[in-house]
């Protein structure tokens, strides 16, 4: 889209669906883990979103060349927008992936009722 000038026309039909696809992921896979429908497989769906806008911010925005946005693990200091902040959403994403769904999703309702 930056290299569209966020202007959608200039967009090929591939790079259209991408778009598309990311936008439409940004906003289920969360309301996906929040009632509890299908939440490992969103859970992992959006640590692979998190790792594609990662190496979108490092390589496609040029963050890499950034010391302070990148940040580094165990620092003292826990506010840099890339290392911390995504290294702790996704642990909690992992966290979800490894126990599952919570005893008030859906989920869970689903399961009791199959034979």
């Amino acid at each position: 889209m930056e290299a569209a000038g966020y202007d959608v026309s200039q967009l090929s039909l591939f790079h259209t669906l991408v778009v598309m696809a990311g936008t439409w992921a940004e906003f289920l896979l969360p309301l996906l883990i929040v009632i509890g429908v299908l939440t490992r497989l969103s859970a992992l769906g959006m640590i692979g979103f998190i790792l594609m806008q990662t190496l979108t911010d490092l390589y496609g925005h040029r963050a890499i060349d950034e010391p302070a946005t990148v940040g580094a693990w165990f620092d003292k200091i826990p506010d840099s927008m890339i290392i911390d902040q995504r290294a702790w959403w996704i642990f909690l994403l992992l966290v979800i992936v490894v126990k599952g769904a919570g005893p008030l999703s859906l989920d869970r309702v689903l399961s009791k009722n199959t034979p």
